[in-house]
């Protein structure tokens, strides 16, 4: 709906225009009424119109007046100016503000429809234009953003494109080939967050990246993780600039959440866009003190740490990690994972063949592992074909989601079968005096844990459970009639007759003789 503002300082001539066009077109809505100059720049501007029909001969300020204040505060409204003079000086005067149409009154019919039918094909014309030059933008950003995902996975995962380096400047703006990565971890309180909740932690990441002042590219969120490039400019102090970083955005991003926490390690500045890959390593590392840290939120690599670093004989972080995955804990499985995959580099000197080794090694004793747990998967990986040693981490990471995934999936069916198991023994022996805790020792796991998974799965608490279990095999046998009250309270499992009369007459509002009698009238 195009919208149009009529100026004129004579009513009958709006109301003329007004009827013309109201009789003629309906694409149209008029918006605003100005009877003159000073009128109709304030309209306009407050109601923004599409299209204004101005007059020029009106007291206080004229029609030329009121377009040369208008339109460069509105540059994409559009006028037809209207006058009952016909003179050249009117005409090339507003033809300066680009006024394509002039109409002399009295105006024809037709001269007005023709004006309007013209502007209004220039007007959508122009805002086809608009929205299509949107769509293109957007598309430019999402593929953009694309293309800074491929480069950075291009970066630390030593891929392979016919693109060369002078491409990648082109496409990705790499003016400042100063800069230094880091990566980012969530941690949240669910062992399997979903994706959708996994986007809102990206999307929040993304929003606090943006709006810091530096130049970042953004990785992909992979697993828990998402791996960041920032560039830097040669007098900026690089220290300072990267504790500063990391703080920030780490800071902006736990104050508009509090369903997850969010670590950073990052790794040191470097000058050549082939370092770039040593940085993330740092940036890992760095991570991955972080993590065995209770109280750091973020560290950034040093001098100090490249000196101290050691080689690790993974042992203990391998028992971690298999426990983790037997657990079905994506989270704790995949930062142990980093820790671990870190120490098998240094322990064979970055050697892609011994490395391929000892992570096939890794998976036979998980395989192991899993076959102990009744799990009938072969975790067992060929990274034989494997070129380097990102490639081979990124390979492994993968199948150890999915048996992580696969894992968890069967600890979720198994666990509910002990459940099933619980409840069948409670119908079976509720007549007995047996308790939350016997239960639990039964099925193996906790009371607390029975508690909380037997109200996730069935809706209600276990006592309760048991009680309404009780109270509906008393009901049939009052309605049977055969047993006395004392006998009933005692054969459901009551040993105190009173206390059965108690709890039966609160959960039915009648007392076990009233039920009865009800019941046998």
């Amino acid at each position: 709906m195009i919208k149009v503002m009529l100026v004129d300082d004579e009513s009958i001539e709006r109301e003329g225009l007004k009827l013309m066009l109201a009789r003629n077109r309906s694409n149209f809505e008029v918006i605003a009424e100005a009877r003159n100059g000073k009128q109709a720049v304030e309209l306009a501007l407050h109601h923004q119109p599409d299209l204004i029909f101005m007059d020029i001969k009106m007291p206080e300020i004229d029609g030329l007046e009121a377009i040369r204040q208008i339109l460069p505060k509105l540059p994409n409204t559009k006028v037809i100016m209207v006058s009952a003079f016909d003179t050249f000086e009117y005409a090339r005067e507003a033809m300066k503000y680009g006024i394509k149409e002039y109409l002399l009154k009295p105006s024809k019919v037709s001269e007005v429809l023709e004006a309007f039918d013209r502007m209004i094909k220039e007007i959508e014309g122009e805002k086809r234009a608009l929205m299509d030059k949107k769509q293109t933008n957007h598309r430019l950003e999402r593929a953009s953003s694309v293309i800074e995902m491929e480069f950075i996975v291009s970066l630390i995962m030593d891929h392979i494109h016919e693109f060369n380096q002078e491409d990648w400047e082109e496409w990705v703006d790499l003016e400042q080939k100063k800069g230094f990565m880091t990566v980012f971890s969530f941690e949240s309180d669910h062992l399997h967050p979903d994706r959708e909740e996994k986007n809102s932690w990206y999307r929040n990441l993304k929003q606090a990246l943006h709006e810091q002042p530096l130049h970042c590219l953004i990785g992909p969120l992979t697993g828990f993780q998402v791996p960041v490039l920032v560039l830097l400019a040669d007098n900026e102090n690089n220290d300072e600039i990267r504790q500063e970083f990391a703080r920030t955005i780490i800071h902006h991003v736990q104050n508009h959440s509090d369903h997850f926490r969010l670590f950073a390690g990052v790794g040191m500045v470097v000058s050549d866009v082939k370092q770039y890959s040593d940085s993330y390593m740092e940036a890992v590392y760095a991570l991955e003190l972080v993590h065995s840290h209770p109280s750091a939120a973020y560290l950034v690599y040093n001098e100090r740490l490249k000196q101290k670093r050691k080689e690790i004989i993974p042992f203990e972080v391998e028992k971690e990690l298999v426990e983790a995955i037997k657990k079905g804990d994506m989270q704790k499985a995949l930062q142990m994972f980093e820790s671990y995959y870190q120490s098998i580099q240094q322990a064979s000197d970055y050697q892609v063949r011994l490395v391929q080794k000892a992570l096939e090694d890794f998976f036979i004793v998980l395989n192991r592992s899993m076959k102990e747990l009744g799990v009938n998967e072969d975790p067992q990986v060929s990274l034989g074909q494997l070129e380097t040693v990102m490639q081979i981490k990124e390979a492994a990471k993968a199948h150890l989601i999915h048996v992580t995934e696969r894992i968890g999936e069967w600890r979720m069916n198994g666990m509910r079968a002990l459940l099933l198991q619980a409840k069948e023994y409670v119908d079976k022996n509720y007549h007995k005096s047996i308790s939350l805790e016997e239960v639990a020792e039964l099925i193996g796991i906790s009371s607390y844990y029975l508690s909380k998974l037997f109200k996730d799965r069935f809706h209600v608490t276990f006592s309760d459970y048991l009680k309404n279990l009780r109270i509906e095999k008393a009901k049939e046998y009052l309605q049977d009639g055969t047993l006395a009250f004392k006998e009933i309270a005692l054969t459901i499992g009551y040993k105190d007759p009173n206390y059965f009369s108690r709890a039966f007459k609160k959960e039915t509002g009648m007392s076990p003789r009233e039920y009865r009698n009800h019941f046998q009238k």
